[in-house]
C-alpha cells in the first residue's frame, strides 16, 4: 500500500472509531501530544504545539451530539502556521509581530467543523519567501533522511506527517 494511502487510511479509520465512540478524542489527543513531546524531531516540524488548547478542543468534541456525523471526528491535524488560528501568533511573519490572530482561517474553521483537533502549527520559512523551511530556530529535516531538508514552505507539515506525529496536516492553501 502506498504511504499516502496508509496515512489517509489511518485518518479515516481513526475517525470511524471515534464516530462509533469506540475511541475517545481526548485519549487520541493525549497520545498524539505524548508522541510529539517524546521526539526531538517535533521541535523542527512544529512551531507551536497547542497542548492545552488541543486537549480542550478534544474534550468539547467528545461531548458533541453530532459526533457520529463528523468526517474527521477526533483526527489530530497539524496546520501550516500561515493559516490563522484565533489566539495564536503569526510567527512566520516578523519576530516583532505581537498581535495574535483574532479569527480562524477558513481552513481551520472547516477542519474543526469536520471534527478535527488542531494539534499545532507547523514551521514555514519567514514570510514564506524561501524554498526551505529552515530558520534561525530549527532546520526541518525529512524524518527518513535527517541530513536532508524537508524543503518547501510546507516542510513542517510534511515532516509532521512523515514522522508519524499526526495522520493529516494542512499544507499550502
Amino acid at each position: 500500500m502506498p504511504a499516502e494511502r496508509h496515512i489517509a487510511s489511518a485518518a479515516t479509520d481513526l475517525a470511524s472509531q471515534v464516530r462509533a465512540r469506540r475511541v475517545d478524542p481526548v485519549a487520541i489527543t493525549s497520545a498524539t501530544l505524548a508522541r510529539i513531546a517524546g521526539d526531538s524531531r517535533a521541535v523542527a516540524a512544529f512551531r507551536h504545539v497547542r497542548h492545552d488548547e488541543a486537549l480542550a478542543e478534544a474534550a468539547v468534541l467528545a461531548e458533541r451530539s453530532d459526533l457520529g456525523e463528523l468526517a474527521l471526528a477526533g483526527v489530530p491535524v497539524a496546520v501550516k502556521e500561515v493559516a490563522a488560528i484565533a489566539g495564536e501568533y503569526p510567527a512566520w511573519e516578523s519576530p516583532s509581530t505581537t498581535q495574535p490572530f483574532a479569527f480562524d482561517s477558513d481552513i481551520v474553521t472547516r477542519l474543526r467543523a469536520a471534527g478535527a483537533v488542531v494539534i499545532g502549527t507547523t514551521r514555514t520559512p519567514q514570510y514564506c519567501l524561501f524554498p526551505m523551511t529552515d530558520d534561525a530556530d530549527a532546520i526541518v529535516a525529512t524524518p527518513w533522511a535527517p541530513d536532508y531538508s524537508a524543503g518547501g514552505s510546507s516542510g513542517g507539515s510534511a515532516a509532521a506527517v512523515a514522522a508519524g506525529f499526526v495522520p493529516l496536516a494542512h499544507g499550502t492553501d
